[in-house]
């Protein structure tokens, strides 16, 4: 039978499984902070309060570790700590190892306990990143170490195959290339979905889970930033028509469909798509998140240049 940290750390790991079915990833504190039934009573997976965190039914080490953006955000938002290492810094409670917090998470150090790391994306909204390691400590920088490579064999008593990240015959550099441009996509999302309101910008729609951010100088381009001012929210639908060049976005604002679709006779999707044809975009209250008139008037010259 298993001893009780184990049984904490699967539990943990399967709740996280559950609440992270999103296709961005991202999920709400509200989420996170849900009571986890557990033998007699209840674990938590986080504090609001702290960012190194232990159960108190767990006897020692930590379960998770947490970072937050504030309500005001990042000026930054690639400033996550990641590191030329393959994984990410995480600062330690100031106060060293007098420092009860730190003195747990030196205990899970030691041990190499797999650990969850919710990487705040915006205010009230993380990315959870399990099992996680923490690979180094120090001390006098009050700083430590966290990947998700190496130690596969500690983890694959706890992870199980069920985690969301599967670290078994995963090259390491593939493995944290993935993590981190799906957090920094995470992060980005969350930034435009709060500048927009969490409305769609062509057609308002209200609803978060069909919403995703559309780069307007595509993420591969050189000239790509991650900057919310490159961003446009819009539906699944209205996205793959932007990235495919059936709907355009010229630098006043205002909406174009290809000239072929308008054309186009179907159903009353269609129809719902070619109405859009002349009308502005909704934009963000904060003029500096608003696209920037630039980038879309390069992207635009392409649409008309097809």
């Amino acid at each position: 039978m298993l001893n009780i940290d184990l049984r904490i750390r699967q539990a943990a790991f399967k709740r996280l499984e559950a609440i992270s079915q999103a296709p961005s990833g991202d999920v709400s504190w509200n989420a996170i902070a849900e009571p986890l039934p557990f033998d007699d009573g209840a674990i938590y997976l986080a504090s609001r309060a702290i960012g190194i965190f232990k159960p108190k039914q767990m006897p020692d080490g930590i379960l998770s570790i947490k970072t937050v953006v504030p309500k005001q955000g990042r000026t930054n938002i690639y400033a996550d700590g990641t590191s030329d290492e393959g994984g990410f810094w995480y600062s330690l409670e100031a106060g060293g190892l007098t420092k009860s917090a730190n003195r747990q998470l030196m205990i899970s150090y030691e041990r190499k306990d797999p650990i969850i790391y919710l990487i705040g994306v915006a205010p009230g909204r993380y990315f959870p990143l399990w099992p996680c390691i923490i690979d180094s400590v120090d001390t006098q920088q009050e700083i430590c170490h966290v990947s998700m490579h190496d130690h596969t064999d500690v983890l694959r008593d706890v992870a199980e195959p069920t985690a969301a990240y599967r670290v078994d015959g995963l090259e390491k550099r593939h493995l944290i290339r993935e993590v981190k441009t799906r957090v920094h996509q995470a992060e980005f999302r969350a930034r435009v979905m709060q500048a927009y309101s969490s409305r769609c910008a062509m057609t308002g729609l209200p609803v978060p889970q069909l919403l995703e951010a559309a780069h307007i100088i595509p993420d591969s381009h050189q000239a790509s930033t991650a900057e919310v001012s490159n961003g446009v929210l819009l539906t699944g639908l209205h996205h793959r028509a932007y990235d495919a060049g059936l709907v355009g976005i010229d630098p006043n604002y205002r909406i174009h469909v290809d000239d072929a679709l308008l054309a186009t006779k179907d159903g009353p999707l269609l129809e719902s798509v070619k109405q859009l044809h002349g009308q502005q975009i909704s934009l963000p209250r904060n003029a500096k998140q608003r696209p920037d008139r630039e980038a879309l008037d390069l992207r635009y010259q392409k649409f008309r240049g097809k």
